[in-house]
């Protein structure tokens, strides 16, 4: 597998950074890729015939990365964090927000990833067994049409459009990310992970609704109460405020937030400075108070002590490092 970044190759290393490592799954087979402005994981892990690909981008600025391999591409993908802009061989642009997911072909397996700033960007993708899919195609339609076009070596997408990931598939997706491959007695436990996340997949793809109990309208509106967070980290909202300004019921949103993004208003928000953060010291010569402040904290010591909890390591340590 080639990545290209800044008409420049890469290729995977078995040598992780520091600030990767707390995205280590045990048993994993883990390789990374660094530079000044990307630092990218990714682990494979067997299940049965198919495989699994949980992988982690840091990224310090706009980028675009391109990904190649002289195999076809075929995937399961799920954004898990943050919107994943990507361009794939055949098929064209494809924005997959987080929480969305698709089933993707592509007998060229050529992307181009879109990062639109500082984020952590993390992505599950599944290359799942022929032999499993075709089983499971006279039971599911829409996957049969699909598995019609993989032959004829078409370039094809399970679904129209990027659908949900519902609460049954988070459910499995949080227990397929804590199985430790280190115990094999867990191999048969976690293909069984894989394999019901597959049927879940292809039970939503038939459905077509939006996850859960929200309608469209009420996703949008959690949509904008993200959108809000991201632009005005340095402001200490609270949840009664968003919920007013976006149009939605306070409960609604709080239960939603975590829903679809995994994570509560609050800690997203604490996710989110933090990522700035890094970036400031990064790219900056910015004092760590003037960091502090500039991320929403009042305190240089309450910055200090999130900080060391996201990334295992102090500011003033991160910034000496990097």
């Amino acid at each position: 597998m080639v990545f290209s970044f800044n008409q420049q190759d890469y290729s995977l290393s078995r040598e992780i950074p520091t600030e990767l490592t707390r995205y280590q799954l045990p048993g994993s087979d883990a390789s990374a890729l660094t530079n000044e402005q990307l630092k990218v994981l990714i682990q494979e892990m067997p299940a049965g015939g198919s495989r699994v690909f949980y992988s982690v981008y840091l990224v310090n600025k706009k980028a675009s990365l391109r990904v190649r391999d002289e195999v076809p591409y075929l995937r399961a993908y799920l954004a898990l964090q943050h919107d994943r802009p990507t361009e794939i061989a055949g098929l064209g642009k494809m924005l997959i927000r987080e929480g969305q997911f698709n089933l993707i072909y592509s007998p060229q397996f050529d992307l181009m990833d879109q990062f639109d700033g500082v984020r952590e960007y993390v992505t599950l993708g599944i290359q799942y067994d022929m032999a499993l899919l075709e089983e499971w195609a006279p039971y599911f339609p829409v996957l049969t049409t699909f598995l019609e076009k993989m032959k004829e070596g078409q370039p094809t997408a399970l679904l129209s459009r990027p659908e949900w990931i519902t609460k049954e598939m988070q459910d499995v997706i949080y227990r397929l990310l804590h199985v430790s491959l280190e115990d094999q007695s867990n191999q048969k436990y976690f293909t069984l992970l894989v394999n019901t996340l597959l049927f879940h997949l292809l039970h939503q793809a038939v459905l077509q609704q939006p996850a859960s109990n929200y309608n469209h309208y009420e996703i949008d509106s959690i949509q904008a109460a993200r959108d809000m967070i991201r632009k005005n980290i340095r402001y200490h909202f609270v949840i009664r405020e968003i919920a007013q300004k976006v149009g939605m019921n306070e409960f609604k949103l709080k239960n939603g937030f975590r829903e679809l993004f995994g994570n509560g208003v609050y800690e997203y928000l604490r996710s989110e400075r933090m990522q700035v953060a890094r970036q400031l010291l990064n790219e900056s010569g910015r004092s760590i108070k003037e960091i502090a402040s500039l991320t929403g904290y009042r305190s240089v010591n309450s910055f200090i002590k999130a900080f060391k909890k996201m990334y295992g390591v102090t500011p003033g340590d991160f910034r000496k490092r990097a």
